[in-house]
């Protein structure tokens, strides 16, 4: 008879074994031996997605699977996950589910439902005090009037879950240790009021209305920021957020966010940025309002190695102003001579379509770019020509201002000679 090398490897190794499979898998290794049974029956972490249902027998579904595997299970559950996306769960089901996981001390918790309605989550998530990691999709959330906040959770990703505003702010306020929150297309919270001193990475993407001034949030390092609907922000309180970015090391403005922040970002702000190295935003190039917070976003981080700019409207647009948007440029141009961004090395431009006002911005930054290495720019569609004379951006004196300049990059250009002419004029 052969050895059975496998089940006398080290628990450790066996549990990391059964770790890398298919839950389904896992389960179905019980019938090896007593020892494989007991090992099966005590993993820490229990990941059901739509693999569980790959190979279906008779009689067999996902909801048998998971109440099979928590029924047997007799150790401490670390990791729970639920991510269906070809099965409309019952609300029943995930109830059931969830209470019995709030009787183990699960330090991650994921529910991802792509299917069904937005299911309202069991109260009993709310007893999961060790919850490090929590991960919700396409839910409802309502905090019980007993709830005390989770002490250490770290991380709270959702997306598509409606909660109310007063919940919301509770629900932050009440997670002391929270460094890591992601909210996306959310529903219920018109205001961003959070207090989180210990924040450090924020992503927020929907149709919020307003930034409270209350915000807590002076470590953050990392933010990225869409406002999807126009909705006008009160100055103050956005003078007052970007005013806490002080540790900024990467920050990203979408949607119609930029256009809400250009009241508190006309003047100066206190401080500059000196830990940003990546700045992305999206503009309008026929927006003055625009244009100008974006330079004073860029004249505030001295220490900036990344730029990268999406251009969000069409051609004829920006074609409108364009003498507005070349007269306030030079006019930046004439009044911040010594003004220059001397660490940017990579600039990136998204949908550019060869307008004026597009040209002078990025001429606007070149000449403010000594450092320059590398520039790409993503014409807006396969069809989109790059018009005028490119041969009039620059002229021999400002080419000079940014020599550093190694690598060019220019797609969607509408013909081969046009897209030659952009690089042989820029280098």
């Amino acid at each position: 008879m052969k050895r059975d090398r496998i089940s006398n490897l080290h628990d450790d190794v066996i549990q990391q074994i059964l770790s890398c499979l298919p839950i389904r898998d896992a389960v179905w290794t019980r019938i090896l031996c007593r020892k494989w049974k007991s090992k099966c029956d005590s993993l820490p972490c229990l990941v059901f997605d739509d693999r569980c249902c790959l190979w279906d027998q008779a009689g067999t579904t996902f909801e048998c699977i998971v109440d099979h595997v928590l029924l047997f299970q007799i150790g401490s559950i670390h990791t729970f996950k639920i991510s269906c996306q070809n099965k409309d769960l019952a609300a029943a089901d995930l109830d059931r589910w969830i209470y019995r996981v709030s009787k183990s001390s699960v330090k991650k918790f994921t529910l991802v439902l792509r299917r069904g309605p937005p299911y309202n989550v069991s109260s009993s998530l709310f007893l999961c005090k060790n919850l490090v990691h929590l991960e919700l999709y396409n839910c409802v959330l309502k905090l019980p009037s007993t709830f005390n906040g989770f002490r250490i959770l770290k991380i709270l990703y959702t997306q598509m879950v409606t909660i109310a505003q007063d919940d919301f702010e509770k629900m932050i306020s009440c997670s002391p240790q929270l460094e890591r929150l992601v909210l996306c297309d959310f529903d219920g919270i018109k205001n961003l009021n959070i207090d989180a001193p210990k924040l450090q990475y924020l992503t927020v993407k929907g149709d919020f209305e307003d930034v409270d001034n209350g915000m807590n949030t002076l470590n953050l390092v990392r933010v990225s920021i869409e406002q999807r609907k126009a909705a006008p922000i009160s100055c103050n309180n956005l003078e007052k957020f970007f005013s806490q970015l002080t540790l900024i090391e990467n920050l990203s403005i979408d949607g119609f966010f930029l256009e809400s922040s250009a009241g508190a970002l006309q003047d100066e702000l206190p401080k500059p940025y000196l830990s940003l190295k990546t700045l992305c935003f999206g503009i309008h190039s026929n927006n003055m309002d625009e244009i100008i917070a974006a330079v004073r976003l860029l004249r505030n981080s001295p220490a900036l190695k990344e730029l990268e700019i999406s251009i969000c409207q069409e051609a004829e647009a920006a074609d409108a102003n364009a003498g507005d948007t070349t007269f306030w440029l030079n006019h930046m141009l004439n009044d911040y001579q010594n003004w220059e961004l001397t660490q940017l090395r990579l600039v990136k431009i998204t949908g550019f379509s060869g307008v004026k006002a597009e040209v002078d911005f990025i001429k606007y930054l070149l000449l403010r770019s000594p450092a320059l290495q590398q520039l790409e720019i993503l014409a807006r569609r396969q069809d989109g020509a790059v018009r005028g004379e490119v041969s009039s951006w620059l002229d021999d004196s400002q080419v000079r201002a940014f020599n550093q300049l190694r690598v060019v990059k220019a797609s969607r250009i509408s013909s081969v000679k046009a897209e030659v002419e952009l690089i042989r004029f820029l280098l």
